[in-house]
């Protein structure tokens, strides 16, 4: 990505007291140290204090322990002991972009910021970030590098300005890929079989709603929401990906106007005719549609691994026999269960105002408070252990508000070490030696076994997420495709909502048969002329650099 002309955005005056003596720098004191090669070492330790400002969310945390704060407390108290490195909020907000662009016309910019890709490349454009690529290398610490490198180059690639890394990102984790959740008893009752291919599907959905598996004379074979890209298994094995950006014969194209989209798209026209779709989908909420599961009237949908930490678990509680299992289905004719690979860059990119003195300093908080929340080093664990009585309740992964930068990293392949663990204790038969948070995954594992769905229904969930949902979202059949592009053009800004409307009601009207398959040409045509073709421009463009 090249630098573009600076934004009018930004005054040439303030862009340049910012850069030259850091008109919104919260460290005053720090300005003129000078960094030695030692303090770049990943825990090495400040002979004095060195302190930053971050600009934060709204935090909404509410288990600290009286007399603790989002500036002190157990997480940010470790950091300091160790490195002595402070952190003090600047300001905090509900809007993150609204408030640093208004920073940024001021030159009130913190030392630290969590920000999104547009906030991310106006900074860049204007020269406002400092350069971490030797913070980088020099002082992550080799948890932090080994969570970065599982994603290979695609992550850091991200963040990278003509070969220079200008943040440091939070992790969207893989395979969180739609899977394919069949009633387990309803397949038992009825003498069918796991669905493999297309028909597969479309076989057992009629199977369900023919004999009636709920029992209620109101079975529906598929329950989805009014959002159509819900069947995206059922596209992909058509090779079409809508609301994705894709490579296709060496250019970056949009996967909703390919002629994949229109083979796809007859498909569940027919069999939405043929009632096999839940009639109502078009206007059901999320909620509704969990209650259709709740309720035992839907056999089948497509959800994420993390099916049972929603309300689906609470089938077992209108049917203690509800016993769901996931699908890597339909596959393509090469037996392939396809996805894109989503952007793996999740909630927002560190970055750190240019000028600020000791930028290896928030490569060390981050390294230190990532060993915290994630139990990396013996260290980590021994402080927690010896600090437990300063009643943090809550110091795991999940919980990352108290800490001094609020940032959320993992693995790339995180859940198949998660299953891996917990299979390997279950072969151990002990839970000794796991992660202390994968714990409750093994002991929900090792009651289902014994009681299977006559449990309660957190525990199922528990079961449904950690046990059938990771492993099947590892299946050995998937092949996960990278994206062509993530992010957002100028173009975009203006005219990609009415575009997606657009794309949306077309899906809609024809899977329901208010169209024919032939508006989708119309669509494409009509997609590309009122702003589709100048965003795939720009898009190549970008992707390109």
């Amino acid at each position: 990505m090249n630098k573009r002309k600076i934004s009018s955005l930004l005054a040439v005056t303030c862009i340049t007291a910012l850069i030259v003596s850091g008109c919104g720098g919260g460290s005053g004191k720090a300005e003129d140290k000078v960094v030695s090669e030692k303090d770049y070492e990943p825990y090495s330790k400040y002979e004095s204090p060195v302190e930053f400002t971050i600009g934060r969310n709204t935090s909404h945390t509410n288990n600290l322990p009286k007399g603790d704060s989002i500036e002190n407390n157990m997480a940010t108290r470790y950091v300091e002991s160790k490195v002595n490195v402070k952190a003090k909020v600047a300001w905090e907000t509900d809007d993150m972009d609204q408030k640093l662009s208004l920073s940024m016309t001021t030159g009130e910019l913190p030392d630290v910021m969590l920000v999104s890709r547009t906030i991310f490349n106006q900074l860049v454009d204007n020269d406002l970030i400092e350069d971490m690529t030797e913070v980088y290398e020099k002082t992550a610490s080799e948890g932090v590098k080994n969570i970065y490198s599982s994603y290979g180059d695609l992550l850091l690639d991200q963040v990278k300005v003509d070969g220079k890394i200008m943040g440091l990102p939070m992790t969207n984790i893989g395979n969180q890929h739609q899977l394919l959740w069949v009633r387990k008893d309803w397949l038992d009752k009825v003498g069918g079989k796991l669905p493999q291919s297309v028909d597969d599907v479309w076989n057992l959905a009629r199977t369900f709603v023919e004999k009636d598996a709920s029992g209620t004379g109101k079975t529906i074979g598929f329950g989805m929401n009014q959002d159509a890209m819900n069947f995206s298994p059922i596209f992909a094995a058509y090779n079409a990906f809508p609301g994705q950006w894709i490579k296709k014969d060496g250019k970056v194209v949009y996967g909703s106007v390919q002629p994949e989209m229109k083979e796809a798209l007859a498909d569940l026209a027919e069999h939405y005719k043929e009632g096999l779709i839940d009639k109502q989908f078009a206007v059901r909420s999320d909620e509704e549609k969990e209650a259709l599961v709740i309720n035992g009237q839907a056999g089948m949908l497509f959800n994420p691994w993390w099916i049972g930490y929603t309300n689906y678990k609470d089938s077992i509680k209108q049917d203690p026999k509800a016993e769901w299992v996931a699908v890597s289905a339909p596959v393509d004719e090469n037996g392939k269960f396809k996805t894109i690979r989503q952007d793996p860059v999740g909630g927002g990119i560190v970055v750190v105002r240019k000028g600020y003195p000791h930028p290896e300093a928030i490569m060390k908080s981050i390294n230190l408070t990532t060993d915290f929340l994630y139990s990396l080093t013996d260290d980590a664990v021994q402080y927690k252990k010896e600090h437990a009585s300063e009643g943090l309740t809550d110091h795991s992964r999940w919980n990352n508000e108290p800490t001094q930068i609020p940032m959320q990293v993992d693995y790339d392949d995180v859940l198949k070490r998660y299953y891996d663990d917990i299979m390997k204790a279950d072969k151990a038969g002990s839970a000794d030696g796991i992660q202390e948070d994968r714990v409750v995954s093994y002991e929900a594992y090792q009651e289902f076994k014994q009681k299977g769905t006559a449990i309660d229904a957190n525990t199922y969930g528990e079961y449904l997420s950690r046990i059938e949902g990771q492993r099947e979202a590892n299946n050995p059949n998937l092949e996960v495709i990278p994206a062509g592009f993530y992010g957002t053009t100028e173009t975009m800004k203006l005219k990609w909502a009415n575009l997606q409307k657009m794309e949306q009601e077309m899906m809609l009207k024809i899977i329901m048969g208010q169209a024919s398959i032939d508006a989708f040409d119309q669509f494409v045509s009509t997609w590309k002329k009122t702003g589709g073709d100048e965003i795939t421009q720009e898009v190549e463009e970008m992707s390109s650099r």
